[in-house]
């Protein structure tokens, strides 16, 4: 079975947080529905996940993915040039994110599918 590992972003903004564990807990169930066996990693700094064949970083958590290997594929979510939701705009370091930091839309699902299917 192919493995993922969503790789959280910053736990100042997630832990206690129900909207964010509701968003990992929903792009986990996607991953899942594509057939991957899927865990988290908490994307602490000076850290690298275990290995996958995708990695998913989040927010802070997408700067964990400088160290996929050649044979981990990558994806960017809540940051820029990521795939984002549409009113996401929480792109800088320590911003409070709003609440669309933590929504995963149909068509966000549609992107990570597509980018799983082209690496």
């Amino acid at each position: 079975m192919k493995t993922a590992i969503i790789i959280k972003g910053n736990p100042k903004f997630i832990e206690g947080n129900q909207i964010a564990e509701k968003f990992y807990n929903d792009l986990k169930l996607f991953l899942e529905e594509l057939g991957y066996k899927t865990s988290f990693d908490t994307g602490e700094p000076y850290t690298t996940p275990k290995g996958a064949d995708i990695w998913i970083g989040h927010s802070r958590g997408c700067d964990r993915l400088r160290f996929a290997s050649t044979e981990t594929a990558t994806i960017y979510l809540g940051t820029k040039d990521g795939i984002n939701h549409p009113e996401d705009k929480s792109f800088s370091k320590n911003q409070i994110p709003n609440t669309f930091h933590f929504k995963l839309t149909n068509e966000m699902r549609e992107e990570i599918a597509k980018s799983i299917a082209s690496q």
